[in-house]
């Protein structure tokens, strides 16, 4: 009997490991949070992304850190270039280069809209990408495709060469994505359940300058690349937890990058760092919280207690409870946030 148990509870826990999972905004971690991404070249031809499929075993446990990046999750406002994007509500700060990328972030899309970085010899500058490149379509499951086209354009003022007065650097990518596979992932730092998405991705860059009045191409190139992103629902990993780029034409690995390490930034907040408005309502009413905490749910009650059911959107930063077919009254809105911190605030309906 004992023997059995210790079966069925296996089996039970390999399951758990192992079941297909769906990628949702609350995946991923708030504002004020920083992450370590690791890279490995040794092992790159030791490690191949694998075949399509379900129900699959990546084992990626022998990879080592040759180097490391601090990946800052942060808000737009943080950054030195958050006024360059005013669409954006994310961004994502690589320490190591001083770059910047700015998303929008919603329960429907995590989007980048562009990004901040030094280009040599020419200092900041700032990238719209046009239109946005999806990077997570909500919610993502296996079976999920989409076909995106994006570019990215700046002109730079340049005076170094005579009849030269600026160049410009152009990037245009043609991309395919699947979600092919699911299972389960196995890193130095813990094992998770794993979605995969394959981009299929054709980049093609140039180099122009402005020379007495008329644009001359001075480079171009085209490269075929397979990027493979794992994801996973864990919220304590918040981040991606392992990227392959893969030459296409060579099928040779050209990159590997892995979650190290991240650290939470969520501390408590209190009660009056939270606001509703309009208080009272007659349709809607939206709460205000600091979008470096991140709301698991919320539940909405009666004066007496019951649990009321109403339709909820949830961004960072704030909640949206759509109240109009209730009776009018006075209700509590119970948050719980991702840190286990719970702050509950009343909302008046009126008629």
């Amino acid at each position: 009997m004992k023997t059995l148990l210790l079966t069925l509870l296996a089996l039970m826990a390999v399951s758990v490991v192992s079941a297909q999972i769906t990628i949702t905004n609350s995946a991923l971690a708030p504002a004020g949070t920083e992450i370590i991404m690791a890279y490995d070249s040794t092992n790159a031809a030791q490690i191949t992304p694998g075949e399509p499929g379900t129900d699959k075993l990546w084992d990626f446990s022998l990879l080592t850190v040759q180097d490391t990046d601090i990946v800052s999750l942060m808000l737009p406002s943080d950054t030195p270039y958050g006024d360059a994007f005013p669409m954006a509500n994310f961004a994502i700060g690589i320490v190591s280069s001083d770059s910047y990328a700015y998303f929008n972030r919603t329960n429907s899309v995590f989007s980048n809209i562009g990004v901040a970085a030094t280009v040599e010899n020419y200092g900041f500058v700032t990238m719209s990408m046009v239109p946005p490149n999806i990077y997570l379509d909500f919610p993502e499951s296996y079976g999920n495709t989409r076909q995106e086209q994006y570019s990215m354009q700046i002109k730079i003022a340049d005076n170094s060469l005579p009849g030269v007065d600026s160049v410009k650097y152009k990037s245009s990518t043609t991309e395919n994505l699947t979600v092919d596979a699911w299972g389960t992932m196995v890193l130095p730092i813990g094992t998770f359940s794993a979605l995969r998405q394959k981009e299929e991705k054709t980049v093609r860059d140039s180099i122009w300058m402005h020379f007495f009045g008329n644009w001359i191409l001075l480079s171009s190139s085209v490269d075929e690349v397979d990027t493979y992103n794992w994801w996973t629902d864990d919220v304590g990993a918040g981040f991606t937890l392992c990227s392959i780029d893969v030459d296409r034409p060579t099928q040779e690995v050209t990159n590997i990058a892995f979650l190290n390490s991240y650290t939470v930034g969520q501390n408590e907040i209190s009660a009056d760092q939270v606001h509703c408005y309009p208080n009272p309502t007659d349709r809607e009413a939206m709460i205000i919280f600091p979008a470096t905490m991140t709301l698991q749910y919320v539940s909405l009650y009666t004066l007496s207690g019951s649990l009321v059911e109403i339709d909820t959107e949830i961004v960072p930063g704030q909640v949206t409870l759509h109240m109009d077919q209730l009776p009018a009254g006075t209700y509590v809105a119970l948050l719980k946030f991702y840190n286990g911190q719970t702050i509950t605030t009343k909302i008046a309906r009126r008629n």
